[in-house]
């Protein structure tokens, strides 16, 4: 009978060691606080790493999750500390409302009002945008926010 052994030891997993310039990029990040607050919490972590902490001592220090610790880690030994502090592009649903379509709302809403009107509403505007087939149609909200983001106000 053949018995199958397994190893008792923890594998081994390779240490983070920074180069002095990297080592002094993440302090710059860290200091100066105006960075996105994930690249703080990564650039946090990597010192963490580099300094010999464990992975519990990490992630409380760097707030990140067990996840985020292991993947930091990978991105880093693979690609580099730009690869470990910049999100990558996130898949999804294109934005419905392009700057195009931004402009035509604001331009719509700076227009004549209709015929029997008093002034215009965003439903209004909403209606007028597919009726002129300017655009797809979208939520009353949406046309808020980007006549908000226009300093405009409709009527």
């Amino acid at each position: 009978m053949d018995t199958i052994r397994f190893s008792l030891m923890p594998r081994l997993t390779k240490p983070v060691n920074l180069p002095p310039a990297d080592a002094a990029k993440l302090q710059a990040i860290v200091k100066k606080g105006t960075h996105k607050s994930r690249k703080i919490a990564r650039a946090r972590a990597l010192l963490a790493m580099s300094s010999g902490k464990g992975a519990a001592a990490v992630q409380a220090e760097g707030g990140i999750s067990t996840t985020q610790y292991y993947r930091l880690k990978r991105r880093y030994l693979a690609g580099g500390l730009a690869q470990a502090l910049e999100e990558r592009p996130r898949s999804g649903q294109p934005p419905k409302v392009t700057p195009a379509l931004e402009a035509r709302i604001t331009s719509l809403a700076c227009s004549e009002l209709p015929t029997g009107a008093a002034r215009w509403t965003l439903s209004l505007l909403n209606e007028t945008l597919v009726c002129l087939d300017y655009g797809p149609a979208v939520s009353k909200e949406t046309i808020r926010q980007v006549l908000k983001k226009a300093t405009s106000s409709p009527g």
